[in-house]
């Protein structure tokens, strides 16, 4: 008797961004100051889900340590087949 071959289908997935220099300056972010020895590749823009929702995060990665921290869609990276739909 063979085994059976199971697919599991991808879910959806969100990458960890990169940010830029002039971003985490415009997040009030001194990299000497705030994180000494630590470079701009060492911080990531992504989705987390709280108990206040989804947030769109900036976290420095070595510590987890958030910089930025705003409010992003209900459902996070689902998006209904509805959204968009004009009703009259």
């Amino acid at each position: 008797m063979g085994e059976a071959q199971v697919t599991v289908p991808e879910g959806p997935s969100v990458p960890r961004e990169e940010v830029t220099e002039n971003e985490l300056r415009a997040l009030g972010v001194d990299l000497q100051r705030d994180f000494p020895g630590s470079t701009v590749a060492d911080f990531r823009r992504y989705p987390v889900l709280s108990e206040g929702g989804w947030f769109m995060v900036v976290k420095h990665q070595p510590t987890l340590q958030s910089v930025s921290r705003e409010p992003w869609h209900l459902f996070g990276p689902i998006t209904l087949v509805s959204a968009g739909l004009a009703v009259d």
